[in-house]
């Protein structure tokens, strides 16, 4: 009876012992069991533990394809950028503003009071008469009674820039600055002695305006600094003119920027019925003029 006790003893010893072998989920139960909360002392959450995680989560991330190496560290460097100019740009604006003066605005309103000449934002086209001189020595322009005696208001639409029937008043007297720079207050102004479309002479009409530096806010609905969007056109671009009933149409075809004494600005081609429309650039400095040339269609 003994013997056959230990006989089945030992035979159950080896069954379990060629059952039970070490194997992978053995070793996921020993890291489970060393891992658990009774076997191994918590460890506490620093920064530094954080940083490094996110490090080698990055780099690991990153040694997955090459598509991946070049997107993170580039989605990295936006961020960057972003911080930076979120932390310091204000700065670098208010600087800006400090020292090239923006913000010593004091009043900016076209008329107040009697009159106040906004030097510092709205452009003031000076040297005009020196202009028409040069111009009508060149005799490039015909003799037009039928222009010259018109005084009355026509106007001016230019759909692209939101440009709508603003007034021009014809044959201002531009050779005297206090004259045009009234009349500009509240309408736009065609160059005295140049053509009008009533007229069968072909002469180039010229049509002029103040611009305003951005600060200024100019508005296109506003005479006074409508034309400091005529940068914006473009070629093909329709521009009419309503006087006496009629409305007479006319296609941008050639800008340029000249100096203020480029006779071209008045005088035209000569034998030819264009439409000239300038104002000073850049918008609130008269050192140079914005220039665009239309023909009629």
């Amino acid at each position: 009876m003994v013997v056959a006790l230990l006989t089945m003893n030992l035979y159950t010893y080896r069954k379990n012992t060629a059952s039970v072998g070490y194997s992978a989920l053995d070793e996921i139960n020993y890291r489970l069991y060393s891992n658990s909360p009774s076997t191994t002392k918590k460890s506490s959450l620093t920064l530094g533990s954080i940083l490094t995680s996110v490090y080698h989560s990055l780099k690991e991330l990153t040694s997955l394809s090459a598509l991946t190496g070049i997107l993170v560290p580039g989605i990295l460097v936006v961020a960057g950028v972003y911080f930076i100019y979120q932390q310091f740009f204000p700065e670098i604006k208010q600087m800006v503003e400090v020292n090239y003066g923006y913000l010593n605005q004091g009043n900016i309103t076209p008329v107040a009071d009697s009159y106040i000449v906004n030097t510092e934002f709205v452009s003031n086209p000076s040297g005009l008469s020196e202009l028409i001189q040069n111009a009508l020595d060149q005799h490039v322009l015909q003799d037009d009674t039928i222009s010259r005696n018109f005084h009355g208001t026509f106007y001016i639409s230019i759909p692209s820039l939101g440009i709508n029937r603003l007034p021009v008043q014809s044959n201002v007297e531009s050779t005297t600055e206090s004259v045009y720079n009234q009349v500009l207050q509240t309408q736009l102004a065609h160059f005295q002695g140049t053509g009008l479309p009533i007229s069968d002479v072909k002469n180039n009409m010229v049509v002029y305006g103040h611009s305003a530096a951005p600060l200024y806010n100019p508005q296109r609905t506003d005479p006074y600094v409508a034309f400091t969007f005529l940068p914006e056109l473009k070629v093909g671009d329709a521009i009419s003119i309503e006087i006496e009933g009629q409305t007479f149409n006319y296609k941008m075809f050639k800008s340029k920027i000249v100096n203020p004494t480029d006779t071209s600005i008045i005088t035209g081609t000569q034998g030819k019925r264009t439409l000239t429309l300038f104002t000073c650039y850049p918008a609130g400095n008269n050192s140079q003029r914005y220039v665009a040339i239309a023909r009629e269609v």
